[in-house]
């Protein structure tokens, strides 16, 4: 009986065995066909020796919603109401207890002008239908409108921001491709955001003139030119809400709609400059590469570019990313390394965790 044949030596690369391992895993099984009996198929799919069961991951490692952003929350929504329910109740404190002497102009019901002049207020459009009269109420409308516009005006802006991002979010989820989400980028096609944008304004204005037609008695064109005066926060003065019905909607269409127009103003101007910056990031992508390329891109000074530096150095091009942000992910990368070997481990992952 002739003795088995020694094993022979593996003397493939790691690299190399980690591509033969993916080639075959590409491969189908050829099992079925090569032996006579059939057999029950096997997965393809093989656990790595190396590879830690899943139990012994802390969940910071194998919960998804640990690096959740804190954005994406939502207790943005939460404090913007709290916040702005804390706002108009301090102005309506202050409106009732002024009395008609504190504040002049066209009465109608003591709480709802109260909140309607903290709406004006605080979305920055100054009817003038009713005005602070006292040395005191002025004062307090001065800090009234500096608290309202550097404060409260922010977080209201973060939670409309808040509000379209989770809509995209739940287009993109519910599209597969097609007219609203481009799938190669995994996002909406700027066309159908920009058209989304200009909707918002129209709904807004065309909501106003059909409720001042209604309560303010307005003809069509003085409605026309009182909505858009409003949802620009222009207020030239010459034309405001006089009736209790039109305050109380204006109350809230104002809050609303003013925010929301502001947003997709601020947004057509992104998509410009969005568009303006693609179409750098695709000339500099395009270019040929010169040797001032190739020695600025050098970072070791080897006298090649290697993959990750060429990476860097085109990022670095199109402005995506600064020296200070690159140093700031090296700080993270040496207090992930305690070893100081220049590789992320899993064990020293594992036991930074700890």
């Amino acid at each position: 009986m002739e003795p088995a044949p020694e094993p022979k030596p593996n003397n493939t690369s790691p690299l190399t065995q980690h591509l033969l391992l993916h080639t075959q895993l590409s491969l189908p099984s050829t099992s079925s066909t090569s032996s006579p009996h059939p057999k029950r198929s096997k997965s393809n799919l093989h656990r790595a020796n190396t590879a830690p069961a899943i139990s012994v991951l802390p969940s910071s490692l194998s919960s998804p919603n640990s690096t959740r952003s804190p954005l994406l929350s939502s207790s943005i929504l939460r404090h913007a109401f709290l916040f702005l329910l804390a706002y108009l109740s301090v102005g309506v404190t202050v409106f009732c207890l002024a009395g008609p002497t504190g504040f002049i102009g066209n009465q109608t019901n003591v709480v709802i002008d109260a909140v309607y002049f903290c709406i004006v207020t605080l979305c920055t459009i100054g009817y003038g239908d009713i005005a602070p009269a006292t040395a005191l109420t002025k004062a307090f409308s001065c800090l009234f409108v500096l608290v309202g516009f550097g404060l409260i005006d922010v977080l209201l802006s973060g939670a409309v921001s808040y509000m379209l991002d989770a809509q995209e979010a739940a287009i993109l989820a519910g599209a597969r491709g097609g007219v609203l989400v481009d799938a190669e980028k995994g996002r909406m096609r700027i066309r159908m955001k920009v058209a989304l944008a200009v909707l918002v304004v129209i709904l807004c204005i065309g909501v106003g003139t059909i409720a001042m037609i209604c309560i303010e008695d307005l003809n069509w064109m003085d409605s026309l030119y009182l909505s858009v005066m409003s949802v620009t926060t222009v207020g030239y003065g010459d034309r405001a809400f006089k009736t209790l019905a039109g305050r109380a909607f204006a109350s809230v269409w104002l809050l609303v709609s003013t925010l929301a127009v502001a947003r997709a103003f601020l947004f057509l101007a992104e998509a410009r400059i969005d568009r303006r910056h693609r179409r750098i990031a695709k000339w500099i992508l395009n270019r040929d590469l010169t040797v001032e390329d190739l020695l600025a891109a050098d970072i070791n000074r080897s006298g090649f570019i290697s993959k990750s530096e060429f990476v860097i150095y085109k990022l670095k091009e199109m402005g995506k990313i600064g020296e200070k942000d690159i140093l700031l992910i090296v700080n993270q990368f040496e207090k992930l390394d305690i070893n100081h070997t220049g590789k992320i481990t899993l064990p020293g992952l594992l036991s930074t965790d700890r």
